[in-house]
Formats: structure tokens, C-alpha cells, sequence
């Protein structure tokens, strides 16, 4: 038989906040495809708009949970009315066009001049009423199209109440982290394929190009700690019971692992 849900034990905040979080990573994962940067880059911070459905309080909540979700170092607030996110609004035509008739030219250009705080005023409240040629017009709910434009090379998408900017400049200190989770990627799966059992230790030999080699040293604690290695060391020529070259972006990295016998393991 089914379990008996328990509607007393249900936790309706928490429930929202994961909400929040999900929409929020949903959002800037859509940000990263569009940029085309993998979610193993790790990027600086997103901007979190705060307002009406998104109170920063429930955000800083669940932080953590989206920070880890996204691979963003920091999340960061600001209001409707920052450098960083713009907002428009435009009429919806489809509903307004038959109920305005000639009046819709008009409101079309009054909702195109709309300053941001009315635009935020209406997201808020749902409403807005413009004098059009000597006539209330009362917009509800639906007839407006709001809409967050980035400026100053940030990347901003809306998902319902949710809207954020995200920062995609790649430091090269960010640079060396995400070549260091590219090349744990390549390890595991050359563990995988060589079939290893997942608790097997290894060792690792690894040859690459500047950065990438530079990023693997710089790394080679987290490196040997996320893949199982007792040795994680560089080598002219990497040898194993399996090796092999990826291409990763404009660099390449050759990786040799070979599984750590008992006692090489024991005496390590």
C-alpha cells in the first residue's frame, strides 16, 4: 500500500524557497547555454533581482543549494532600478487589440515610454491605468510583456518572477579551476573505461599544454582527493592500463592511470 501522506509534517516555506532555488538555477543554466559556458567553468557571481515572489531573505536561505547548482562563486542582489538590469514593457496585442481597438497605437507608445519605476509598480501591483487621447485605459495583469534587458556585458533572462543577471567573465585564476574539473572529468572517465572498480586506487601520469598542465598542478590535492590518486604526477611521455589525449578547448591533456597494487597502496 501507498504511505499515508502526512499534511501536518508538509513544510509549505521550504517548499517555496526550494522553488525559488530551482527556478533561479534553471535561469542561469539557460544563461551558460547561451554563452556557451560549461557548468564545469566555474563564472564569478549572478545577480538576483529582488522584488514581488523573490524576497532576498528566502534566496540567502537556499544559497548554497544554487551556488553548487550553477558553479557561480557569489550571489549578489540588486533592485529593478540598477546598472545592471533594465526593464520594458510592450503591449500584448493579441488581448489588447480587440478590446482598445484604434486605441491600441496610442497605448503602444505611452507603455514604450514607461519609466522603470512605473514598470516595477505594475509588476508589483498588476494594474496600471493611462490617460490615452482624453480616456482612462486600465491594463491588468496579463496585457502588458514585461521584459529585463542586460547592459554593460552582463547576460540577464527572466523565468516568471525570477530574474537574474549573470557575470561571465573567466578570471584566469577561474580559468586554471575549471581546466582543473576538466581534467577530473577526463580522469574519471578514463576510470570508468578501463574498468576500474570505483574503489580502486590509481595513479596518474599527465602531460598537457601550458595552462591546462599549469591548472592540474595547481589542483593536484582536489585532483587526487575527487579521483582516488595516491600519485598524481607529470610525465614526457604518460604510460598506464589506459591512456589517452583530450582536447579541451585550445588545450590538450594526455592522462595515463594505471590501478595502485596492494602494497604500493599500503606503503604510500
Amino acid at each position: 500500500s501507498f504511505p499515508e501522506v502526512r499534511e501536518a509534517e508538509r513544510d509549505e516555506a521550504l517548499e517555496r524557497r526550494m522553488g525559488l532555488a530551482r527556478s533561479i538555477a534553471s535561469t542561469t543554466l539557460s544563461l551558460r547555454n547561451q554563452a556557451e559556458i560549461n557548468v564545469r567553468q566555474p563564472l564569478p557571481r549572478v545577480l538576483v533581482v529582488t522584488g514581488t515572489g523573490v524576497p532576498e531573505d528566502a534566496v540567502e536561505q537556499v544559497k548554497d543549494v544554487i551556488l553548487d547548482e550553477i558553479n557561480v562563486k557569489e550571489i549578489e542582489y540588486v533592485e529593478h532600478t540598477s546598472d545592471v538590469v533594465r526593464r520594458s514593457a510592450k503591449p500584448d496585442f493579441s488581448r489588447l487589440g480587440p478590446r482598445l481597438g484604434d486605441l491600441v497605437k496610442d497605448v503602444n507608445q505611452k507603455v514604450r515610454q514607461l519609466d522603470d519605476e512605473t514598470i516595477n509598480e505594475y509588476v508589483e501591483t498588476g494594474t496600471l491605468t493611462l490617460s490615452v487621447d482624453g480616456e482612462e485605459v486600465t491594463l491588468g495583469p496579463d496585457d502588458l510583456i514585461i521584459q529585463s534587458e542586460g547592459i554593460e556585458g552582463w547576460l540577464v533572462e527572466q523565468e516568471g518572477d525570477v530574474t537574474v543577471a549573470l557575470d561571465t567573465e573567466v578570471t584566469p585564476e577561474l580559468r586554471a579551476e575549471g581546466l582543473a574539473r576538466e581534467a577530473v572529468k577526463r580522469i574519471q572517465n578514463l576510470r570508468k573505461d578501463a574498468g576500474f572498480e570505483v574503489t580502486d586506487r590509481i595513479d596518474i601520469a599527465y602531460e598537457g599544454s601550458s595552462q591546462i598542465a599549469d591548472a592540474v598542478a595547481e589542483y593536484r590535492d582536489w585532483i587526487r582527493n575527487e579521483t582516488l590518486a595516491l600519485e598524481l604526477q607529470p610525465s614526457d611521455a604518460p604510460t598506464g592500463e589506459a591512456v589517452e589525449t583530450f582536447e579541451i578547448d585550445d588545450e590538450q591533456l594526455t592522462i595515463g592511470v594505471r590501478r595502485t597494487k596492494a602494497g604500493e597502496a599500503l606503503g604510500a
